[in-house]
């Protein structure tokens, strides 16, 4: 009950924070939980934003998966899911359908206090320099630091 309290006002924040094209959705089959959306980047590109609440949310940190379009490609053609665990790319292992994981949040520093709205925000900031990388054949390191390098 306490959780599904939780994500009723993440979707809340969600849509008062001005990131209407995401929301939390309940799937009643199995009681579980998922949330997101289509993020459009600034040259006008669609990306769909999936992310998975653990049962545990808000204490254990959601996984983060852009799942369209799919395959994603990098700047040379590869499929950015071939890459697994990517510091250069800023992502984790891939989920089994090939969707990449965005690395939004350091496991060790994430905490309740995180809101959907910030994994979302991260999403956003990663598309924006992935449209880089597309542009420039840069790593997206390059233009998004990492959480122990802002600390």
């Amino acid at each position: 009950m306490a959780q599904r309290q939780r994500l009723a006002l993440e979707n809340q924040i969600l849509q008062n924070e001005g990131f209407t094209q995401f929301g939390v959705f309940h799937h009643p089959a199995d009681d579980t939980y998922s949330a997101g959306g289509t993020a459009t980047t600034s040259v006008g590109r669609n990306y769909h934003v999936f992310c998975m609440i653990p049962p545990s949310y808000p204490t254990q940190r959601p996984s983060l998966y852009i799942t369209d379009p799919n395959p994603l490609l990098n700047f040379n053609g590869v499929a950015i899911s071939r890459l697994g665990v990517s510091h250069a790319m800023h992502t984790l292992e891939p989920n089994t359908l090939g969707w990449v994981q965005i690395c939004h949040w350091r496991a060790d520093r994430w905490h309740a206090g995180i809101v959907l709205q910030k994994v979302f925000l991260k999403a956003m900031l990663w598309l924006e320099a992935y449209e880089q990388h597309l542009a420039t054949g840069r790593d997206l390191a390059d233009f998004v630091r990492t959480m122990q390098e802002a600390a």
